[in-house]
């Protein structure tokens, strides 16, 4: 397999000289790095072996250092000689890493468990792999007792280090343990009896386990005595915090005193998945009984099995207060009375009003998603079916939005809605997203939808959409350029012949998405009729680009500019001959646009005003303003010493009524070069 793609790199480099798939105007930034062409790098397979896997893999999780995957398989020619299946019995597949520099194969766990005469499920095994920064542990939650004080049959939460060989006792930890020591959790029974795979503890796929692998968070399916309670009488459905180097096990998901407003130790429930931030100071999770958890204003419904986003600071202690990402309501706007009674109308406004015209659950179902964190978890995206107030006419589908959860913000001010779908059966612009996952450093989203086209201005679509609506597909949003580029691309350049898989995962920095997709066309040779996991890498910028705030940032604080309220503008940049750039502005009415491009210029060099330009538009509705940015005189010998020069340009629009502003930035390239080397590649060619 691998010697046949080093000769398709070949094939590749010659034909696409003859005819190139991708669109002259497509972006195409992501793509196989390993193979140096376009499509993805196939992660579930065996390169020692040359062998793909024999069944499907459902899910990857990509380290934040980009360089391992975790992958759920239910592939069986994974395993190693010396790793047979036991006797009368047959393992469908498991959790493996893959070393995306090495490209060895190593298991974490085993998967199901079955009967090889009769098929008969046996055991439940691992799934939902979540992995450290630097891929050396991995969690994961099984039914199969990997420890010899694990003696239940309830499924577990489990970190292997994978630094130490399968076998030594210090290889495996079990993370879903009483507070205070390693005593496994004690489960009630369950409602639905699974004989091999009972109800316990589980995590959250590619979200469960901190950067440095020593905090995981995981919800209970069943009670059980968890953190620390005499007899198993906590209910099902508990987010706990477990840290496996001080051994404690904390509570996250607890009672609110409404009288006082502390939090108390006893257990709300509710929760249906639970995710922790890199730093494992921040955990959010989408649940029920909210207003037991968290400040609701008067007015408010309060029907307990409503779902909500909720969100908690728990390295801030005990009295961490829980609360609401978003809404129909704003308790953290300190304007609306604490003794309010309002009634929460679809458009209504005033200060108890959040951004949504109604609970992120209401239009819906949002009992399949989760919040996705930054590093530091102060930056939140989600989806949900709700539009933003007061706007009530939006189609149900699950849109994205993007909030700062900073204190002494509020809702509305720190709330960004980032696609809208539009009203309708359009087979473009219709379909709602379907996940999302956040990057470390705050910056980039991965999302996974149907929709080809997005309607809103708030992101701008890089390159162009797919040609015919159908398959699912991956994109991946700059939340800085407020941009937005299909990754998924066939190794031809052109589109993916079957969906991606919800659930995609990105590196710290963005740079590479895990994702597992049925497509058959993103490498070259794929024939095992089954879904693969994959990883699409972004090119890397050219040298000597200017410096880009928030790429790489320590912590993954929030780098969003918020103005809701404010104008919106998109902007797309083309590189010209003769060394200029063509910016092309959207902007909703009439005013003024100044475009300043910066560069990484000079003797020494850094970041300098390449060049500045300014336009107007002068219709009252949408329109666009054409802008062509020419590097100044003092400049122009060193781009053609250097034919090639990246520069970041800044977009500022100002209304010409009411003066509101709106700024965005791209990356665009000045490209010229000298006669002599013109007249040389004419000659070559």
């Amino acid at each position: 397999m691998r010697r046949l793609a080093r000769r398709v790199r070949w094939v590749w480099a010659f034909t696409s000289l003859l005819t190139m798939a991708v669109p002259a105007s497509a972006a195409a930034l992501y793509g196989n790095a390993a193979e140096e062409v376009p499509g993805a790098q196939l992660v579930s397979a065996d390169y020692a072996r040359l062998e793909q896997g024999d069944d499907s893999t459902v899910f990857a999780a990509i380290s934040a250092n980009g360089r391992y995957v975790a992958i759920q398989t239910r592939a069986r020619n994974f395993f190693g000689d010396a790793d047979a299946d036991p006797p009368g019995q047959y393992r469908a597949g498991g959790l493996f890493r893959f070393d995306l520099e090495t490209e060895a194969l190593e298991k974490i766990a085993d998967g199901d468990l079955f009967d090889e005469a009769t098929n008969k499920f046996l055991r439940g095994g691992a799934s939902n792999p979540s992995i450290s920064a630097d891929g050396r542990f991995a969690a994961f939650s099984t039914a199969e007792p990997l420890l010899p004080t694990d003696v239940n049959d309830n499924v577990d939460v489990y970190v292997r280090d994978m630094a130490v060989p399968l076998g030594d006792p210090s290889a495996l930890d079990l993370v879903s343990a009483r507070d205070g020591g390693d005593v496994p959790a004690s489960y009630g029974a369950p409602p639905f009896p699974f004989p091999g795979s009972e109800p316990g503890a589980e995590v959250s796929g590619g979200a469960a386990i901190s950067a440095d692998g020593q905090k995981v968070v995981f919800r209970t399916t069943v009670a059980t005595d968890l953190p620390a309670s005499g007899s198993v009488d906590v209910p099902a459905g508990q987010v706990l915090l477990r840290d496996r180097e001080a051994n404690t096990t904390t509570l996250v998901t607890t009672l609110r005193d409404p009288g006082s407003g502390a939090m108390t130790a006893q257990p709300a429930g509710g929760a249906v998945g639970a995710a922790i931030s890199a730093d494992g100071t921040t955990v959010a999770w989408t649940g029920e009984n909210a207003a037991a958890q968290t400040r609701f204003l008067g007015g408010e419904n309060q029907i307990s099995n409503v779902l909500y986003y909720l969100w908690r600071r728990v390295g801030d202690g005990p009295q961490s207060p829980t609360r609401r990402i978003t809404g129909v309501a704003d308790p953290d706007d300190s304007s609306c009375p604490l003794d309010s009674e309002t009634f929460f109308s679809q458009t209504g406004t005033g200060p108890c009003f959040g951004p949504l015209t109604g609970q992120e659950a209401t239009r819906a179902d949002i009992s399949s998603q989760l919040p996705t964190l930054s590093g530091d978890g102060s930056t939140v995206a989600f989806l949900t079916g709700e539009g933003p107030r007061p706007n009530a006419s939006t189609a149900p589908g699950l849109d994205l939005y993007v909030t700062d959860m900073t204190p002494g913000l509020t809702r509305k001010q720190s709330t960004v809605e980032l696609t809208r779908e539009t009203v309708g059966n359009q087979t473009d612009t219709g379909p709602p997203l379907s996940s999302v996952a956040m990057s470390a450093d705050g910056r980039y989203l991965a999302i996974t939808t149907v929709r080809t086209r997005f309607a809103l201005s708030a992101l701008q679509l890089l390159g162009d959409p797919r040609s015919v609506p159908g398959p699912r597909e991956l994109y991946v949003v700059d939340l800085q350029d407020r941009t937005l580029e299909r990754v998924t691309h066939a190794l031809s350049g052109g589109d993916i012949n079957a969906s991606v898989l919800d659930g995609p995962t990105i590196s710290a920095d963005g740079g590479r998405v895990a994702f597992a997709s049925f497509a058959s066309n993103l490498f070259f040779g794929d024939a095992n009729q089954r879904a693969d996991a994959f990883v699409a890498t972004r090119e890397p910028e050219p040298e000597g680009g200017p410096e880009e705030e928030g790429r790489g940032k320590e912590g993954g604080g929030s780098i969003l500019e918020i103005d809701p309220g404010g104008p919106q503008i998109g902007v797309r940049a083309r590189s010209q001959p003769g060394g200029k750039v063509l910016l092309t502005v959207s902007v909703p009415a009439a005013g003024g646009v100044k475009a300043v491009a910066k560069g990484q210029v000079g003797k020494p060099r850094k970041p300098r005003t390449l060049a500045t330009q300014s336009g107007r538009a002068s219709g009252a509705a949408r329109s666009e303003v054409r802008i062509v940015l020419s590097p100044v005189a003092r400049y122009r010998s060193e781009l053609l010493e250097r034919e090639t020069i990246p520069a970041h340009a800044v977009v500022t629009y100002v209304a010409s009524r009411g003066g509101r502003r709106a700024s965005t930035s791209t990356r665009v390239v000045f490209r010229q070069m000298s006669d002599s080397k013109q007249r040389q590649r004419a000659g070559q060619r």
